[in-house]
């Protein structure tokens, strides 16, 4: 997939989640107040929506330039993705507080507004990467077959699973692994193993000399 068309899927599919949340928050809200459900939910979904969309083409925006700059730097992006997501997201959330802090309270709350959205969406990206790292190593332990590609008749028959037909951004929690993504999780692996292993090495030779 092209990284013009993963941008957009991105920011249509948050938008329109963060919308939805929003619209239901909202009617939840009115509901428990006894106030015009229609009218919250429609105030509150377009808040949010105007909120998310705004969050994730400014997200998108970074990510794109830090991936480019790894391509400067021979850096893979499997290398880089959890720093770049915080960093990408810390950015967004502030840049987005502060406009919309400034557009609805006027500019004196762009500062709060920055730092308060900033730290929100910093706090979330931590708890999400935290449970994606927690499920990518479940992946690579054994928890789920590697994807299958080739589709010979010694292949046992695939298990029907709705995901393959969803198509789901890559940084939404449960989507479909791909063969790319399988790859890098492997490849990310072995580097944390030969990093260990090199440390373990360093320290055997150390011990040895403090023996001799």
């Amino acid at each position: 997939m092209s990284r013009s068309k993963e941008t957009l899927e991105s920011v249509v599919f948050g938008t329109g989640l963060t919308a939805l949340t929003g619209a239901t928050t909202g009617a939840t809200i009115a509901i428990l107040k006894n106030a015009p459900v229609k009218q919250y939910a429609i105030s509150t979904g377009l808040n949010c929506g105007v909120f998310g969309a705004t969050f994730f083409m400014v997200r998108e925006t970074f990510i794109t330039y830090q991936r480019k700059q790894n391509f400067q730097f021979g850096l893979k992006d499997s290398e880089t993705k959890d720093i770049d997501a915080l960093f990408s997201s810390a950015m967004a959330g502030a840049t987005t507080g502060g406009l919309l802090s400034a557009a609805y309270k006027g500019p004196k709350s762009v500062v709060s507004g920055a730092v308060m959205y900033g730290a929100i969406c910093t706090g979330l990206q931590v708890m999400y990467t935290a449970g994606n790292n927690w499920r990518q190593q479940w992946i690579l332990e054994g928890g789920v077959d590697r994807p299958v590609t080739n589709k010979g008749p010694e292949q046992p028959k695939e298990v029907f699973s709705i995901m393959k037909y969803i198509n789901l951004p890559s940084w939404f929690p449960i989507h479909q692994l791909s063969e790319e993504e399988y790859n890098d999780l492997l490849d990310t692996k072995l580097k944390t193993l030969e990093a260990e292993l090199a440390q373990l090495e360093k320290e055997i030779q150390s011990s040895n000399k403090k023996a001799d």
